[in-house]
Formats: C-alpha cells, structure tokens, sequence
C-alpha cells in the first residue's frame, strides 16, 4: 500500500496525486495502459475532492493479485453524484469518465468525509519481477 496525505487544496493537487501514483504504479510495475488509466482516474477524483470538498484530502494505492485500487478521501459529506453531461457543457464528466473507464468503483463514509474509489485490472497484465 502507497498513501499520500494532506494533498493541497490548491491547483497543485492534481500534479502532485498524478506523479505520485506515475512512481507507485512504475514501482510496482502494473503496465503502461492500467498505469495511465489510473493516473488519469486519480486526477479526476482528486479534483473532484478538491472542488467539491474542504481539506484534507488523501491518495491511497493498493496493488492486490489482480487489480489496483485508488481511494481518495476527502472532507466532504456529499455523495458523489454520476450522471452524463451534455456535450457543450465545460465539465461535470469526471465521474463519467470513472464509470466507464474503471472495472469497479463506488464510495463509503469515512468520517469526517468519505471516499470515492476505483479498481483497474491488471489480470494478465503485470510484468515480471525485474532481476
């Protein structure tokens, strides 16, 4: 497991949560297109916690036989609401995004907030342990 607390609320949030989890998945060695996948679902929950929630906001990573899992927690007790934004409007699609592109996600109450989650599957994926 790979956790970062205390991201910023503050534009750098999303940098910081995408390099974070780039190393972590490299470290692990989950391969490219997961990896991407994830640094991509983990910026868009990170902003979502960030937009939408007071600090502290916090990455967690969990790599398991099969899959990797992304939990960001936040401050915030609203629930994440998914739905499908039209075409000209400017944002609303992270959730979106995170439904279609992830094999399963949700989230919890964990007070004082809660956490939104996803899993991507590595099955058959993963690369050999280097030498």
């Amino acid at each position: 497991m790979a956790v970062l607390n205390d991201l910023p609320n503050a534009g750098t949030a999303c940098a910081e949560g995408r390099q974070f989890a780039e190393e972590q998945l490299w470290r692990w060695r989950v391969p490219i297109r997961a990896a991407d996948t994830l640094v991509l679902l983990a910026s868009e929950i990170i902003a979502n916690a960030v937009r939408h929630g007071p600090p502290p906001v916090c990455l967690e990573l969990s790599l398991h036989a099969d899959r990797v899992r992304l939990e960001v927690t936040d401050s915030s007790l609203v629930p994440p609401v998914l739905r499908r934004p039209q075409a000209r409007e400017l944002g609303g699609r992270g959730l979106w995004l995170i439904d279609t592109l992830a094999a399963k996600w949700g989230w919890f109450d964990r007070p004082p907030g809660k956490v939104v989650w996803c899993e991507i599957s590595t099955a058959d994926q993963l690369l050999p342990e280097a030498p």
